[in-house]
């Protein structure tokens, strides 16, 4: 595998890969290593994966790094294709200075800082400068699982959770009802304060996902769906006559009357909004608890006062005053 190779020859500056990432990358990649491919990796440490990459695709276009870590703008580079950004890549300004270098890329990595939260608001933000057949990689999605970087196994908003959904997406065609992709990524949309955009949605062409890693690959929209009915062959075992199938898409079944594409969200989601909302309530019931706790020691206070105990005789004239006019 010429991509381990090199990296088990690299003796330059460090980086850090799973080894099973190694063959992946090589599956993925090989056929376009001697392409003028850009590359955006986002997430850099101290540059050794830049140079690697300007090793493997030998006729790539532009590389370009993004880091947050201010130490990374002093990193240098015989490659005179490889660039570095600083910033933030979730934030406007950092993507303006990444898409000033190239607009369109046709391999995205993100190797950052593994939070769900930054590792979907980087989808959203660079998957619209994917090229036709281009790929997006999210790596290291084993922290998705990990409550101190936004996840856990049930999480419905941890980023392996975002991927999964949208495989959904790929098969909207076949819902069998009148909602938009962008309908089933609202909690999402929600939790993060971000938007999808249709059009970039029905460009997502297939999801794989490997042991911590997803790799999502975007095609134009026309070639993303099932397609028509083909058949070969003549031998049928249920002599069943196929011949008005040829040529036809699938018909989807109307699933309006289904209960369980009636819901507006998914269970997940909705469970943790009731947890959040049982949590508010109990604050408030606690809160309530308390206020009666103060009253009561305040009204305790007050009867063992010395002005009520002297007020105490103008009080039992005014219960018999109207004990009299009843």
């Amino acid at each position: 595998m010429f991509f381990s190779q090199l990296y088990a020859e690299h003796d330059s500056k460090t980086v850090h890969k799973w080894s099973s990432y190694l063959d992946h990358y090589e599956r993925h990649f090989s056929k376009d290593r001697k392409k003028p491919i850009s590359l955006l990796e986002i997430g850099v440490q101290s540059g050794g994966s830049l140079e690697l990459w300007g090793k493997y695709f030998l006729n790539a276009t532009k590389i370009v790094g993004c880091d947050i870590d201010q130490k990374c703008g002093d990193l240098s580079f015989e490659n005179p294709n490889i660039e570095i950004v600083i910033g933030d890549a979730t934030v406007k300004s950092t993507k303006d200075k990444i898409i000033n270098h190239v607009q369109v890329f046709d391999i995205i990595i993100d190797d950052g800082s593994h939070i769900s939260g930054d590792v979907i608001r980087s989808f959203i933000n660079y998957f619209p400068h994917l090229s036709e057949g281009g790929v997006f990689v999210a790596e290291d999605l084993h922290t998705s699982y990990w409550q101190e970087y936004g996840g856990g196994l049930y999480d419905p908003y941890s980023s392996i959770s975002f991927f999964k959904r949208l495989s959904d997406v790929i098969n909207h065609e076949h819902w069998g009802i009148k909602r938009a992709r962008a309908d089933i990524l609202s909690g999402f949309a929600l939790h993060y304060d971000i938007t999808f955009d249709e059009a970039v949605l029905e460009q997502i062409h297939s999801i794989e996902f490997s042991n911590s890693l997803c790799f999502v690959r975007k095609k134009h929209q026309e070639k993303n769906g099932l397609g028509v009915h083909i058949i070969s062959g003549k031998v049928d075992i249920h002599d069943f006559e196929h011949g008005h199938l040829i040529g036809e898409p699938l018909r989807c079944l109307d699933q309006s009357y289904n209960p369980w594409d009636k819901l507006k969200t998914a269970p997940d989601e909705d469970w943790m909004r009731l947890a959040q909302e049982n949590l508010v309530q109990a604050d408030k019931i606690e809160l309530m608890r308390h206020t009666i706790r103060v009253l009561g020691e305040d009204i305790k206070a007050l009867h063992g006062s010395t002005s009520w105990k002297i007020t105490e005789p103008l009080r039992r004239f005014i219960r018999l005053a109207k004990r009299l006019r009843e």
